[in-house]
């Protein structure tokens, strides 16, 4: 079923999103993408087939334009934006869609795994019914050094231009890739995790997510040869299957 949730913090802007419901399930997955993903990308499209045959409830989701979305008048444009951003506009989808399940679970890829901690640590109340799994999950801070070559400020917009597409972003996403320390953020959570990590992605780099003693349970698997999107049938077979 296709959705169309309101947001709350983009005026005349939706999120939209498909969910597929088992009605014997109290269980919810929901995938996160990164912020240049898409719902309709093969990743997401393939895990929400698996796991709904497995017995879950699944919904994927864009919270802003996307190229591969038909309907992208509708959403947030990438200027708009940010970690806070998307943690808001997912507490807008689990209230929406949510609330009659027992169990959610995050599934977050790349910065949507820093999404998912973000709309942990912001609204806790939502931390005893909700389990989090991280697909190759980005690492931050970025160094002043990187974002000095991505990004370059547009004086006429106030925006920064990235330099290697057409996209930009807005003075507070620049911030929060500069300034957000997301293993502290992690850790700040006390809550376990099943770390999924791509060897030719982040890596063993993840491995930082479990250290610490708030995060002793979390589990660490690395997919051997899989890339940043598990981007072949071999190592998305392994990867739902972990």
């Amino acid at each position: 079923m296709k959705l169309k949730i309101k947001s709350k913090r983009v005026k005349n802007k939706y999120i939209l999103g498909e969910i597929s419901e088992d009605k014997k399930s109290g269980t919810l997955m929901i995938f996160l993408s990164g912020f240049s993903g898409s719902r309709e990308l093969p990743l997401f499209k393939e895990a929400s087939a698996f796991f709904f045959k497995q017995g879950f409830s699944t919904l994927r989701f864009n919270f802003c334009n996307d190229s591969d979305e038909p309907y992208s008048k509708y959403l947030p444009e990438n200027e708009d934006v940010s970690f806070s951003l998307y943690g808001s506009e997912l507490k807008n989808v689990i209230d929406s869609f949510g609330k009659k399940y027992a169990t959610i679970i995050l599934v977050g890829h790349s910065f949507g795994a820093i999404a998912s901690m973000v709309f942990l640590n912001k609204y806790k109340k939502y931390a005893k019914k909700i389990s989090l799994v991280l697909w190759d999950p980005s690492m931050l801070p970025w160094s002043t050094k990187i974002m000095k070559s991505i990004f370059v400020f547009d004086k006429g917009t106030g925006l920064y231009n990235v330099t290697e597409s057409t996209e930009k972003i807005n003075n507070t996403f620049y911030r929060e890739l500069n300034t957000t320390n997301s293993v502290s953020l992690f850790k700040s959570l006390k809550k376990s995790a099943y770390i999924i990590a791509a060897e030719k992605g982040v890596g063993t780099q993840a491995k930082k997510y479990r250290a610490g003693s708030n995060n002793h349970a979390s589990s660490f698997v690395l997919v051997k040869r899989a890339t940043h999107m598990f981007g072949n049938k071999k190592s998305r077979e392994v990867l739902f299957k972990k």
